[in-house]
């Protein structure tokens, strides 16, 4: 799908009958930028891109925002801390009214061991839950940082998730490995919950957000 002349209720469309993401970083020095897109059946190889992520930098509120073309000024959705220097993990997403549409909160009580995310549709009711699908790996990327600066690389380990639902996977985003940038299957089940725009900024947000 060519972005550039296609309106934004289209590529929702596309999104919203898709069950399967490719989320790419792309190399910016000075901010963290992706490109979202969904991959030929059976392959971890970037498609035409439908989303252009920016996070805006040095601002006192995150401001992370998809968009139809990179340099666009408007934007299809986005993530916006609900205080300025958010504390305490709670970042709305917003459509491009402005209108709250999610919350994505970070459980940090239960994110000492384990990275662990909620996920809330606009009334506050929980869509689902994730956190990192390996207690081992977690483990070790948190205790290499702290024991030795040579075993500093272990905290880049695969950084992957599972989505629940009621105890239930309905998700999995996982890491491809041996590539230069981030890059990232989301991959959908058929009972997945809610707008798939929230489980994008949530995909977005696990690297941007938690400067992976």
């Amino acid at each position: 799908m060519d972005t550039a002349s296609q309106d934004p209720q289209s590529v929702l469309a596309a999104i919203d009958g898709s069950e399967r993401f490719l989320v790419q970083q792309v190399f910016k020095p000075l901010g963290n930028e992706y490109r979202i897109s969904i991959p030929s059946p059976g392959t971890t190889e970037e498609g035409p891109p439908l989303l252009f992520v920016k996070q805006k930098k040095l601002s006192i509120k995150e401001d992370i925002r998809f968009r139809l073309a990179p340099d666009a000024e408007s934007h299809v959705f986005m993530i916006k801390s609900k205080t300025a220097f958010e504390f305490r993990g709670r970042h709305e997403v917003l459509d491009e009214q402005g209108q709250v549409i999610g919350l994505l909160e970070k459980a940090f009580g239960k994110s000492l061991l384990r990275s662990h995310w909620v996920v809330r549709d606009a009334a506050g009711t929980e869509l689902f839950e994730a956190h990192e699908a390996s207690w081992v790996i977690a483990l070790v990327r948190r205790l290499a940082g702290l024991i030795s600066d040579w075993l500093s690389a272990l905290t880049w380990l695969p950084f992957n998730f599972v989505l629940l639902r009621d105890g239930q996977q309905v998700a999995t985003y996982r890491r491809v490995l041996g590539k230069l940038r981030d890059r990232y299957v989301l991959e959908l089940g058929p009972e997945f919950p809610g707008d798939r725009r929230l489980v994008l900024a949530f995909a977005v947000a696990l690297d941007a957000l938690q400067d992976r």
